[in-house]
Formats: C-alpha cells, structure tokens, sequence
C-alpha cells in the first residue's frame, strides 16, 4: 500500500494545530503497479501587488482560481470553484486559516458549472485544499494541499512577485519555483520509478546586498545548495526522492535573519 500525504514542514505558522486538519486531508491509496500521472495537475501563488495576492489549482475536471488581499498581515479572500469536465465527478474546495478554522468548504457538480465563495478576514496565512470527489459521495478520488503563509510577521513576503508555484507539463514530468526577497529556486523533475521522482535545481541570489542564497529539496532524501555572489546561481539534484518533495529557498543577510518561503509539490495519485 502507498504511504499517505503527510505534511511536512513548511513554515513555523504550520502550528500543531494545522497537523489536525491535515489528517483530514490525507489521501487514499492507489494501484500499485501503476506510474502515478501528474496530467492536469497544477498549483500557484503569488503576489500581484503589495496588498494582494492570487491563487490558482488544478486537477483533472476541477479548476480553482482565487485572490486575496492582504493589509499587514490580515487578509479576506474570494474564489471560484469549477467542474470542468463531464467525468462523473465533481470539484471541491476547503479553505483553512489557523485561529479562525475553516473559511470555504465548497463542492459543485456538473460540467461548466461553477460557485463562487468569499470569506471573512483571517492573518495565520491560507491552507488550500483541492479535491476531485466521486459524484454522489464523500470519496474524493485526487487532490492536493497548498499552502500560503501570512505575512504579518514577514512583511517582505508582500514584495510583488513573491510567490510558489508547480505543475506537470507532462504526465510525469515536472516542474517549480520559489520565490521571494534575495533568492529565487526554478526546477524539475520527473518519476524515475513508481513513488520515485527526481529533481534537478537552480537557486539564484536576486538580492544585490551583502548575504547568501540556498535552496533544498527534501522527500525522504535531501538536496541542497547556495551561492553568495551577487547575481550567482548554484545548481544540485537528486534522482531517488520519494513520495512529496518539498522545496524551499532561503536569503540571509549578512545582518539580519534567515528568511524562508516552501512549497510544497505533491505526488499526484
């Protein structure tokens, strides 16, 4: 049997308290012997403006689009949720803030058709949930996490541009990036074997400030690497990760605090 999605760590704002409900998000087994297919699958964030940020995910017949704005840290949002496809299955969203619970819980049914949401405002950062569910069931069948971390104690997250996103371009291909204030990471990879995937990685230092810049990709093996010149880059890889990766990068100033932002790309089932 397949190992569960379990989260991993992305951020201290991912407090036990969020462990709980990612237990409800864990996902179902599948075929042993097939080469899981990533088609379809597709998750970003980012902010557009200083005070505003979009979300975007898909999988096979569902799509998700949101935005949000965020003042210092607190934040409200709107969506939409879609089934695009005629499949027998429908597409659902749940939105999860820590210290104010779950925001959306949204299922539509039926080709084209789609429901729009809004929320209150919530400040621990975003926890969104996507899942393709068996029509006239509570199975979901494929789904995914991606989580948007809040900036009230990391204002430079509202840097325009900031921002994670990944997706497959082929059934088993791959890829990714991290972005935020003085690094940015870009990869890919691909499924070398069943429950096996690679990745291969660049991380550059954007910031022109005495400092260095790492990136690392963990998924029960780790890859990592950095540079400290201005406008350098450094690659590294790895080819027998497994399960979920997890990539991050990293700027650190000469004096002044680590900061990290993580993304994490699932294995699609």
């Amino acid at each position: 049997m397949r190992k569960r999605i379990r989260p991993r760590s992305i951020g201290a704002t991912l407090a036990a308290a969020l462990v709980g409900v990612l237990a409800a998000a864990l996902l179902p087994a599948a075929p042993a012997l097939a080469l899981p297919s990533g088609t379809g699958w597709s998750a970003s964030w980012n902010y557009y403006h200083p005070n505003a940020y979009q979300y975007a995910g898909t999988l096979p017949g569902v799509s998700l689009t949101g935005y949000a704005t965020d003042y210092s840290g607190t934040s409200n949002t709107v969506g939409t949720i879609q089934d695009t496809a005629n499949d027998g299955r429908c597409a659902r969203v749940m939105l999860y803030a820590n210290g104010v619970g779950y925001l959306v819980d949204q299922t539509i049914c039926g080709s084209g058709l789609s429901l729009n949401y809004s929320t209150g405002s919530y400040s621990q950062g975003l926890l969104v949930i996507v899942y393709r569910m068996v029509q006239g069931t509570s199975t979901h069948d494929k789904g995914f996490y991606l989580y948007i971390p809040g900036s009230a104690r990391d204002p430079e997250l509202r840097t325009v541009g900031t921002g994670a996103s990944w997706s497959y371009y082929t059934s088993t291909a791959f890829q990714y990036a991290v972005t935020r204030p003085g690094v940015t990471q870009v990869g890919y990879g691909s499924h070398q074997s069943f429950d096996q995937r690679s990745s291969l990685n660049t991380v550059q230092k954007t910031a022109t400030s005495a400092g260095c810049a790492t990136g690392r990709v963990t998924g029960g093996t780790t890859t990592s690497g950095g540079t400290c010149t201005n406008g350098g880059t450094a690659s590294f890889s790895r080819f027998d990760h497994t399960y979920n990766l997890e990539a991050s990068a990293c700027y650190q100033p000469t004096s002044g605090t680590q900061r990290c932002l993580a993304l994490v790309i699932p294995e699609p089932w």
